[in-house]
């Protein structure tokens, strides 16, 4: 079995109401100019983004883009592993 198949089921098998709910949070800014966002910043959104796409393909690679069930549980599998990052980063590309 996969890690990223460990750390979905690790996600929902969790006690929300005592443990609370991981999340992914990414701001957007409506308004111009746009800032230039920090190089730690821009760099972090690249390794979550990265991660999300290798959670993707391991779970449900045959499942279309526009699916929000597989994009939930995506979502939620990898705010459960970024609560730990030494355990994300042990994938084939870490």
């Amino acid at each position: 079995m996969s890690y990223e198949r460990d750390d979905l089921r690790r996600a929902q098998d969790r006690d929300y109401a005592a443990e609370g709910i991981p999340m992914v949070l990414a701001l957007v800014s409506e308004v111009d100019p746009i800032p230039d966002p920090h190089d730690s910043v821009t760099g972090e959104g690249a390794s979550l983004a990265g991660d999300l796409d290798r959670y993707r393909a391991a779970l449900a690679p045959s499942q279309r883009d526009g699916d929000l069930g597989v994009t939930g549980s995506v979502l939620q599998a990898v705010a459960y592993a970024d609560f730990d990052p030494h355990r994300i980063r042990t994938g084939p590309d870490a």
